[in-house]
């Protein structure tokens, strides 16, 4: 099919969901737990009859991946994968989630078995081993684990992209396999889309290893780093921080860098030079912050009269429920999103608060409240806020997960806390906007509450359709850079 037939086609589809929505919704507006209407007839308009099967997935693949997160652009099949291994994968990354991991191991070793030359089934394998590293501490299976991302990684450079720099660049860092290291990102550094975070994981790996080339490497990072990121600025920092080096901190950290972790170790280098009142403003900005995101035990300056009120590791937080949902929340962004812009990632974000307080929206038999097995997994309202998040952050293949940041944590916290606007409707739930609505702030903060049409929030009844068909098609233009503000594989 030409381009300009499958373009027209999502146009349509376009204008059906959201004259679907206005059908369920009404006029886009804010709305909270007690706002609308359990829906228990889905909306009859199906997407997927409407969307051609793309000519770069296997049969059937469309259709199967409508439902769940292998249709976010973090976790795309490549063309060469079936159902099968697809399958496969979800299962076994869900068994990872539950905690049978021996289960997961058996699982995906028979996936590679059958599935030589799928990037997932090895994926799927060097998860499942790096989990029981972290269970037992066994060498052995971080050596596999990392043989196993690595053939993932080749298949899928096959198809233009690398995936696995995170947990590859770790595994050879923690074996202190320089060699290998400096292989794989001689390889990886060449595709373009994912330099930033290859240059990023290079760095960390060799940090790990204890090598003094990390320095050079976080540099050229922190130079290519997206706008409003500091994940490259907080590591490097860490390291000039662990290294004696608090001077080269100071000049690094830049006031207006919106993460708060990010000042704090600014504060903890002017304290440390003797720069009390100075540490004490970069402080500020991390002390309620640290309510959610306890700071390294190891920044802890014993008897510090400038750290007072903020939590570290080991302490006991005052909200720790809550704390955990934000930190589920900023794994979740992570998975999706590491590396993408601001905009990116609070979308993500933005998703997530959106099912939590809309999901009367769609039928219990999809996933709305009352029924927990549903395909989105909704508490009721009357459930404390914070196992509401954290129940739509676990539902059963919705979203991806990735090891935390110090940015997506500070994206987490500004969705869960409503002081950020949503990036597809370009609105505050409370107060107005201040800046752009894709890296500006909210004038007042809103814990409750969500738009009918945010961010990915489609009403088409059950979500067994794909959101990219009308993503790049619901705003005309992306504010936001990269994929806009959708973190849908768009097509």
């Amino acid at each position: 099919m030409k381009t300009g037939s499958r373009t027209s086609i999502h146009r349509v589809l376009a204008v059906l969901v959201v004259v679907c929505a206005s059908l369920i919704a009404g006029p886009v507006g804010v709305l909270g737990d007690q706002a609308g209407q359990l829906l228990e007839e889905p909306c009859s308009v199906d997407p997927l009859s409407l969307a051609p099967e793309p000519a770069d997935l296997q049969p059937g693949v469309w259709e199967f991946i409508a439902g769940n997160y292998l249709s976010h652009e973090s976790e795309y099949p490549d063309p060469n994968e079936p159902v099968e291994v697809l399958r496969l994968y979800l299962d076994g990354r869900e068994r990872l989630r539950s905690g049978d991991t021996d289960a997961a191991v058996d699982l995906f070793t028979k996936a590679v078995a059958g599935f030589s030359d799928s990037r997932h089934a090895h994926a799927g394998l060097g998860w499942a081993l790096w989990q029981r590293h972290q269970e037992s501490l066994a060498r052995d299976d971080l050596t596999l684990s990392v043989e196993q991302f690595l053939h993932a990684d080749q298949l899928g450079m096959k198809y233009g992209r690398v995936h696995y720099s995170g947990p590859i660049s770790r595994g050879l860092g923690l074996l202190r396999n320089v060699a290998g290291l400096d292989k794989y990102f001689s390889e990886a550094k060449h595709y373009e889309q994912s330099l930033y975070l290859v240059t990023l994981d290079y760095a960390r790996g060799l940090a790990l290893a204890g090598e003094a080339e990390a320095e050079e490497w976080f540099r050229k990072a922190v130079d290519i780093e997206p706008a409003r990121l500091a994940d490259a600025v907080a590591y490097l920092a860490e390291w000039l921080l662990d290294s004696g080096r608090p001077n080269d901190v100071v000049p690094l950290v830049q006031d207006g860098i919106q993460v708060p972790y990010v000042q704090f170790l600014k504060g903890v280098a002017l304290e440390y030079l003797g720069r009390g009142a100075e540490a004490e403003i970069a402080y500020e900005q991390f002390r309620t912050f640290s309510e959610d995101f306890p700071a390294p035990a190891r920044y802890r300056i014993e008897g510090s009269p400038y750290q007072r009120g903020i939590y570290f590791e080991g302490d006991i937080l005052p909200r720790y429920s809550m704390a955990e949902a934000i930190a589920k929340l900023s794994r979740v962004i992570s998975g999706e999103a590491r590396g993408e812009s601001t905009g990116q990632q609070r979308a993500v974000g933005w998703t997530v608060r959106t099912r939590v307080f809309l999901a009367y929206y769609v039928s219990t038999q999809c996933g709305g409240y009352g029924n927990p097995n549903g395909a989105w997994g909704a508490l009721g309202s009357d459930q404390p806020l914070a196992d509401r998040y954290y129940a739509i952050c676990t539902a059963a293949s919705q979203f991806a997960e990735y090891d935390a940041t110090p940015s997506t944590d500070a994206r987490a916290s500004e969705v869960y806390y409503g002081s950020v606007p949503d990036p597809v409707t370009q609105a505050c739930i409370s107060g107005s906007v201040t800046g752009t609505w894709c890296d500006g702030s909210c004038s007042s903060s809103a814990f409750y509450g969500a738009f009918s049409q945010g961010p990915a929030w489609l009403h088409a009844g059950c979500p067994d359709y794909h959101p990219s068909s009308t993503c790049s098609q619901y705003r005309t233009y992306k504010p936001c850079g990269g994929s806009g503000n959708c973190f849908y594989r768009l097509r």
